[in-house]
């Protein structure tokens, strides 16, 4: 079967290498069907450009990618029949066309949520499968290149998805992926840091996180199945459970990447680089804590470009007072969630609640999370106090974005 496919693929050699294959309703298909891991056009070039093919070979890595989507829209439609008559249920019981059972309506959301899992199977071997068939057709590699080559591909698909929960508040570092990291610290704090001292930090990241890459990134979207379905059933064991083993998977890839941070850190080449990488690498950690354009801010900037010099000697006062306090506050705040890891609780998720020994840390996070909003709010009214009705009006309308 499989020379058979190579055959066929050697007749269209015509075609436009890894062209986008996929659009946006497509994507947004995948992802509500849980076809995850994804292989995007740009993960497939990345791969092919490591492995080293030529052209005729990249054509037909072309056809066998198109193929893999082909495939995936498959699964998709699949997935959509299995749950069709699910949907009509509940959408009959909701309409009022059918009279329910005690708990269907329940049940039925979680055997929705449940069909979704029958696709991981299949997005494995589809990418096992894909990664195969690209070794046949690429040229003989030695080992060290094929292990690069599929950790590259392995951080694109298994971190990137973890990124796209980072603005929110129960994410600590999930999907921190440290090459992207690093290539933007070397256009600034770390420009000058030979890519040979940076190869062997960015090694050792590499190695370590190689054998917990994939299994971690399945546990996470099994956890993810299991906390919807235990939310749907009031289930606030599993609820805390699943915290449990989420802070487990958590510790040691901090470790992993605290490692790594500190062998970065060691390459920087002054105090103020090091300080910039240790800022990059927290707020990559904890986005949505160091968000640096906070109301405050926003507000003192707007007077700085509007106000008069009396209104501009207060904003001199009160910004620099309140950026060290903030940072002070948001220091305390990572602390206290890292505390809070290692007892096994996500303090940002509301099961830390349920869970005892969440207890002392959660009642330290609630006092720092009022003592910020405190510092804010009068920050904000130490800024407004001198300005005119008008001003006030305007930066009400700033703030909106209107």
């Amino acid at each position: 079967m499989r020379f058979l496919w190579l055959m066929t693929t050697c007749l269209l050699l015509t075609q436009t290498v890894l062209g986008v294959p996929t659009s946006r309703d497509t994507l947004t298909n995948f992802q509500d069907h849980q076809i995850n891991p994804l292989v995007l056009p740009d993960d497939m070039r990345a791969y092919i450009l490591v492995l080293g093919l030529d052209e005729a070979q990249q054509v037909i890595a072309d056809t066998r990618y198109q193929a893999y989507i082909t495939t995936l829209e498959e699964i998709v439609e699949a997935s959509v029949q299995r749950e069709k008559v699910l949907r009509k249920r509940l959408d009959g019981i909701l309409q009022g066309r059918y009279r329910s059972e005690p708990g269907e309506i329940v049940s039925i959301r979680v055997q929705l949520i449940e069909s979704k899992s029958a696709n991981w199977p299949m997005a494995d071997t589809q990418l096992d499968s894909l990664v195969e068939d690209i070794l046949t057709v690429g040229p003989s590699v030695d080992s060290a290149t094929l292990d690069r080559a599929n950790f590259e591909l392995h951080r694109r698909i298994y971190l990137a998805p973890l990124r796209l929960e980072a603005g929110d508040t129960t994410y600590a570092g999930e999907g921190l992926d440290f090459y992207e990291l690093v290539e933007e610290a070397s256009k600034a704090e770390l420009n000058g840091v030979s890519p040979e001292n940076m190869e062997v930090a960015l090694a050792g990241w590499r190695e370590a996180l190689k054998a917990s890459i994939r299994r971690n990134s399945e546990a996470e979207r099994a956890a993810k199945l299991a906390e919807q379905v235990a939310i749907l059933n009031g289930d606030t064991a599993t609820r805390v459970n699943v915290m449990i083993e989420r802070s487990k998977r958590w510790a040691d890839r901090q470790a992993i990447d605290y490692n790594t941070f500190v062998a970065v850190y060691g390459l920087c080449p002054s105090t103020d680089a090091a300080i910039t990488w240790t800022a990059r690498y927290r707020q990559a950690n904890y986005p949505w804590l160091w968000n640096p354009d906070d109301d405050v801010e926003r507000i003192a900037n707007w007077i700085l470009k509007n106000g008069t010099p009396e209104q501009l000697e207060i904003v001199n006062e009160v910004l620099p007072k309140y950026l060290a306090r903030r940072e002070e506050l948001r220091l305390e705040t990572e602390g206290i969630l890292s505390e809070g890891r290692r007892t096994g609780a996500n303090l940002c998720d509301d099961a830390a609640m349920k869970y005892e020994a969440a207890e002392e840390t959660l009642g330290q996070l609630m006092r720092n999370s009022g003592q910020r909003t405190v510092l804010m709010r009068q920050a904000r009214a130490e800024l407004e106090q001198p300005l005119t009705n008008g001003q006030r009006a305007a930066i009400a309308r700033f703030l909106l974005g209107l």
